[in-house]
Parts: structure tokens; C-alpha cells; sequence
């Protein structure tokens, strides 16, 4: 036998052996696929991160015209998620000097579009484009937000939970934004109050397209670990904290107020801590603000859109002063 036929068949051994080592040694996910075409299309690995694909095909969706007001048109928008359909509202400036930024706005756990509505406003008239929905089982979107023990019942018997629908829906309303020709598709963030603040950190590090994150009165869980693995794995899949570290190099605002009675500053302040740069963190000492936006907030929020997506210095036409 020749000496490089001998070499070739060292050589295909090493490879064969590596092989193996690898496929053994390699996690195995936990992952459901779709029938039709037999891909992933929700994962959670065993490190507790959840995945979506980032080719989510085209988003289907009806508008209707709704209300308009002197500077803004509303429109009522349904798209499709899955397994249903997502309520909201789309509200625009009638004016602007160029392509839009956009935001996807998430309302906190049981709060209607129509009570966000005042929010996108005040968003909309700095010259974007926003979309504010109603969350699963919420207004109009159907559907209902089991508690966290009856949501970790449905992972462990392998049917996607709603917490993680709520991050898909997020995302699919991202791509309605994305996909829309007067939105600038560059400069799209995804902002949240509360519930949708945590849903919002987890759908932009699922998405590195997403341009950056405003999260509103909310935190982490600060969660630890416990003896259940499988507990811990979901546990980890809808904690943001576990997620701040595939934010960066994007940007990250959080506001908040002092006086907040549902999310302590101090938990506010510690998921922060945990993010890397570049963040802001905006502060409101305001004692009649319990929890959410409130109009004490405003230049923060005006100076955060600025800091994440170039509000003002890209959107609005700057008219010169008269002499």
C-alpha cells in the first residue's frame, strides 16, 4: 500500500472520529417544526434562549380608516400571527420630510390598544409611524394569558406558550412595519410598558434587525435558578434579563419612576445593571405616577426616541425663524 493511501486513511478516520465527538457532545434543542415544510419554527435550547426565525414570511394584514386628528390619521390594523389574528391601532403623522421611523408599541398585561392610544399619539406627533396592539386575550385579539404555572404547563408537554406568542407577536408586528413603504426600515424599535417592556427586550434580541428597545416600568425577574431543570429553562426563556447581553451593540432605554408601586425601582435598577452599553436609564420622581407612562415622562421619552432612533434630527422638517 502506498504511503499516501495510508495518510488518506488516517486522514478520513480523524474526520470520522471528530464527527462523532461532535454530534455527541452537541445539546439537542427541544424544537417544534412545522408540518408543511418541516422547519423550526419555535426552539427553546437548553440554555433557555427562544428562538423564532428571522425569515418569518410575508406578514398578512387589513387596514381600515379609523379617526383622524389635525396632525395624525389612525387606522385600524389586523395582521395574522399564529394561530389568530393581532388587533391594533396604526397611527401616522400626515406630515413628514422623509421616510418614517417606526415603533411597535406593547401595552402592559391586560391593557387595550385603546388606553395605549394616547401614548402612540404623543410618539406619532414627533414624526413616527407607531403600531400599538391589543395582547393576546386582551380587546380585540382573542385569545387568554394564563398564569405562569399554566403557561409552564403547556412547555413542558412541547405547545408553544403564550408568553413566547407574545414575543412572535411582537416580532410580526415588526414586520408589518418593516414591509410598510413610508417607514424607514433601518430605524424600528420596539417599545413596551410593564409586560410589554420584558416582551419587547426578548423579541430584540431574538431580532438583530430591530433597531433598539424602550422599556417602560418594567424589569427582570432576577431569577436564579432552581432544582427543576426543565423550570429553570423556561423560566429563562421569558426572563429579559437572561436576554440584555444579545441587545448590544443596539441600544437600550429604560424609564421608569421612583415612586412606581408594581415594579420597584430597585428591580428596575438591578435588570439594568445587567445590560450592556450603550443604555440609558431615565428617571421620574413623580408621587402622583404609579405605574406606566405617565406625562411627567414626556422630554424623557421625547429624549430617549432621539437617543434610539434620531427623532428629530432625521424626520421633522426644521423650519428657520423669521427675523
Amino acid at each position: 500500500m502506498k504511503r499516501t493511501y495510508v495518510y488518506f486513511g488516517i486522514f478520513i478516520t480523524v474526520l470520522i472520529i471528530a464527527g462523532a465527538i461532535y454530534f455527541i457532545q452537541y445539546p439537542k434543542k427541544p424544537q417544534v417544526k412545522s408540518d408543511e415544510k418541516d422547519e423550526i419554527i419555535w426552539l427553546v435550547d437548553k440554555e433557555g434562549y427562544l428562538f423564532y426565525p428571522l425569515n418569518r414570511g410575508n406578514i398578512s394584514f387589513n387596514r381600515e380608516n379609523y379617526a383622524q386628528t389635525d396632525n395624525l390619521t389612525l387606522s385600524r390594523i389586523i395582521y395574522k400571527s399564529r394561530n389568530g389574528n393581532i388587533y391594533g391601532f396604526l397611527v401616522l403623522p400626515k406630515q413628514a420630510s422623509d421616510l418614517m421611523p417606526g415603533v411597535v408599541l406593547l401595552p402592559g398585561a391586560g391593557v387595550s390598544k385603546e388606553s395605549e392610544l394616547a401614548l402612540a399619539r404623543k410618539i406619532a406627533e414627533l414624526g413616527a409611524a407607531v403600531l400599538v396592539i391589543d395582547q393576546r386575550g386582551v380587546g380585540e385579539t382573542d385569545g387568554k394569558l394564563p398564569s405562569l404555572d399554566e403557561d409552564y404547563g403547556n412547555f413542558v408537554h412541547a405547545k408553544e406558550p403564550v408568553q413566547h406568542l407574545l414575543v412572535y407577536d411582537a416580532l410580526r408586528g415588526y414586520d408589518l412595519l418593516y414591509s410598510a413603504p413610508f417607514v424607514d426600515s433601518d430605524r424600528i424599535i420596539i417599545a413596551g410598558e410593564s409586560l410589554g417592556g420584558r416582551i419587547a427586550i426578548i423579541a430584540a434580541a431574538i431580532d438583530r434587525n430591530i433597531k433598539g428597545v424602550l422599556a417602560i416600568s418594567t424589569a427582570g425577574f432576577d431569577f436564579k435558578g432552581g432544582p427543576d431543570e426543565i423550570k429553570n429553562t423556561f423560566l429563562k426563556s421569558i426572563d429579559p434579563d437572561h436576554y440584555f447581553s444579545l441587545i448590544t451593540p443596539r441600544k437600550l432605554v429604560m424609564m421608569h419612576n421612583a415612586y412606581d408601586n408594581n415594579i420597584p425601582l430597585n428591580s428596575a435598577l438591578r435588570s439594568y445593571a445587567k445590560a450592556q452599553e450603550p443604555k440609558q436609564f431615565v428617571l421620574v420622581n413623580d408621587t402622583t405616577c404609579n405605574h406606566g407612562y405617565c406625562d411627567s415622562m414626556y422630554d424623557g421619552l421625547v429624549e430617549s426616541l432621539d437617543y434610539l432612533i434620531d427623532i428629530r434630527s432625521k424626520t421633522l422638517v426644521s423650519v428657520p425663524e423669521r427675523n
